[in-house]
């Protein structure tokens, strides 16, 4: 190729990323748009070197990942854009991972792999110890992610009283959703068959829509309230065992430091 042909190729490719960037970066945000178009690239280089494979891969990667973030956000309840951009860092560091299985030493590079995790899950640990015990009324994302998987790990510090006032709350939350997505549900059958709706009809609708959400929302204030005040009574013994804990996940030997030590 010569150098002018290169030269339009680059100037080609650099005004385009300045186009998408500067059209994106205000509707999604710089991470969530650099991530988009950085990482599914970064991939599809890592595993193929031919140019229609790391395309290939790209996309694979970019919709999956995508699909994860968007899973993750609507069932965690976490904002859309920094839910994906995580995605996107955990896939990256998946890739990276695969590929070193795939291209080094695989003993030593899962010894590694698994080094990096226990460090990482053990400053996950001792972060979400800190937090619980300086701030145990405000949003606990370790402990929320865990009772969302298992909602029985409630029971270790609710009292009786607790766990029947949130499970109460919770099923009165959950019928005024339901009863929401009935009322809406019929709202749109009716129009779909051709019915009209007047004005009366659609205020009443309204109404009840907004008298379902509000009482949901009244529901899960309850529950809320429920959680945070039993974090509050167990922070400090909840912390200390939670700090432990990830002191035995640091991958350290604790042998040869008591032993040194005693010397």
């Amino acid at each position: 190729m010569t150098q002018s042909g290169s030269l339009f190729w680059e100037f080609l490719f650099y005004s385009t990323f300045g186009v998408v960037v500067t059209s994106s970066v205000a509707l999604a945000g710089v991470l969530l748009v650099f991530s988009f178009l950085i990482i599914p690239a970064t991939i599809g280089v890592m595993f193929a070197s031919s140019l229609s494979r790391q395309l290939a891969i790209g996309w694979i990667a970019g919709t999956l990942t995508s699909a994860v973030g968007l899973a993750l956000s609507f069932a965690l309840d976490l904002p859309t854009g920094a839910a994906i951009v995580c995605a996107f860092g955990a896939a990256l560091a998946l890739a990276g991972m695969v590929y070193c299985l795939l291209r080094a030493d695989r003993l030593i590079t899962l010894g590694v792999a698994v080094v990096a995790v226990r460090w990482v899950g053990a400053a996950l640990i001792a972060g979400s110890a800190i937090q619980l015990a300086v701030a145990p009324r405000e949003d606990q994302p370790l402990f929320d992610m865990l009772e969302y998987a298992a909602p029985s790990l409630r029971s270790l510090y609710f009292t009786k009283v607790e766990s029947a006032t949130f499970q109460d709350s919770n099923e009165y939350a959950e019928r005024h959703r339901v009863s929401a997505e009935q009322l809406i549900e019929l709202e749109r059958a009716r129009r779909t068959q051709g019915e009209a709706l007047d004005e009366a009809e659609v205020r009443r609708i309204s109404s009840f829509l907004k008298s379902y959400g509000e009482m949901r929302k009244g529901e899960q204030f309850v529950m809320g309230e429920v959680r945070a005040r039993a974090r509050e009574r167990i922070r400090w013994g909840a912390s200390l065992v939670l700090l432990a804990l990830a002191l035995l996940l640091v991958p350290l030997s604790w042998r040869g430091f008591w032993s040194r030590s005693a010397v």
